[in-house]
């Protein structure tokens, strides 16, 4: 055998193709001198025989329905569990928008009762600048602006017994709101009187 046969060792799949008939004339003349590669040869064979030597198996016919069942079983408790967590989702969204809304209605609310007692507050100094006292109405003008008066006196009434409004935030704002229109009726009033005058 010259020096080349014995440089290198038969690879696995050589080693393999010796096993199963089909070597090389270098693979058969190099397992003829390397004892390496002879026992590695020997232990594939081994290892084969070994394999074919294991029982044979079929499963149960019965077996698939049992795994059927446990994989639609599976898909039912993920399902299961998929729905729980969504409505977990929804109910902690329900609870978080009810603990924020309150919060965001009294800011709300509190922003519009604010807007409504500024307008009432500009339309006071606007009537106050008019000075109506100073000016004479003609009979129908005194009489829409007493009438004017009488009702915004009530609602001052109202505005000052807070029984009257506590348990309803909206009615006190719904007060304010209907003050400053009768505000701005009896400006008009006035202003329309004045401009009248000439003044």
């Amino acid at each position: 055998m010259d020096a080349a046969a014995v440089d290198r060792h038969a690879s696995t799949d050589e080693l393999l193709a010796a096993r199963d008939g089909a070597a090389t004339a270098w693979t058969q003349a190099h397992l003829s001198a390397c004892r390496a590669c002879s026992a590695e040869l020997f232990r594939l064979d081994q290892v084969r025989a070994r394999l074919r030597g294991l029982p044979a198996f079929a499963p149960p016919r019965d077996r698939w329905t049992a795994i059927a069942r446990q994989a639609q079983a599976e898909r039912r408790s993920r399902r299961w569990h998929a729905a729980i967590g969504v409505a977990a989702a929804a109910v902690l969204a329900a609870v978080v928008f009810a603990a924020v809304r309150p919060a965001t209605d009294a800011a709300a609310e509190q922003a519009a009762l604010e807007r409504a007692m500024t307008r009432n507050r500009a339309l006071e100094q606007t009537l106050r600048v008019l000075e109506p006292e100073r000016r004479a109405l003609s009979g129908e003008a005194a009489s829409v602006a007493a009438e004017l008066e009488s009702r915004v006196s009530r609602l001052d009434v109202q505005l000052g017994e807070p029984d009257m409004w506590r348990g309803d935030p909206s009615r006190r704002i719904e007060l304010w709101r209907e003050r400053a229109g009768l505000m701005g009726a009896l400006v008009d009033v006035h202003v329309t009187r004045a401009a009248a005058a000439g003044l």
